[in-house]
């Protein structure tokens, strides 16, 4: 049980590590393409596209933008991306 356990908080790790390379790029790429070059604002709406216009939340700065952008994707992808990495790892493993 250890083992599986072990395979996956593994996978999640790995899985983890994707989500943050991709926000990474996409902060990189803002902070490089956006802010820098047009000197624009710090401060972030969240506006919901029902919202009627209103922010539902706000964050102030890059890394709290980072924050909420990697928990938001890790919410919505992370199991579905362990559960793909499993299989591929069973078929790996069964082809041995």
């Amino acid at each position: 049980m250890k083992d599986t356990n072990a395979i996956e908080k593994a996978l999640k790790n790995k899985s983890q590590q994707e989500i943050n390379k991709v926000v990474n790029v996409f902060m990189n790429e803002l902070e490089t393409k956006i802010r820098s070059e047009y000197n624009s604002a710090n401060y972030y709406d969240f506006i919901p596209p029902n919202g009627g216009g209103k922010a539902s939340f706000h964050v102030m700065g890059t890394e709290q933008l980072r924050g909420v952008l990697t928990k938001m994707i890790s919410n919505a992808h992370i199991e579905s991306m362990v559960a793909v990495k499993s299989k591929e790892l069973i078929k790996k493993l069964e082809l041995i």
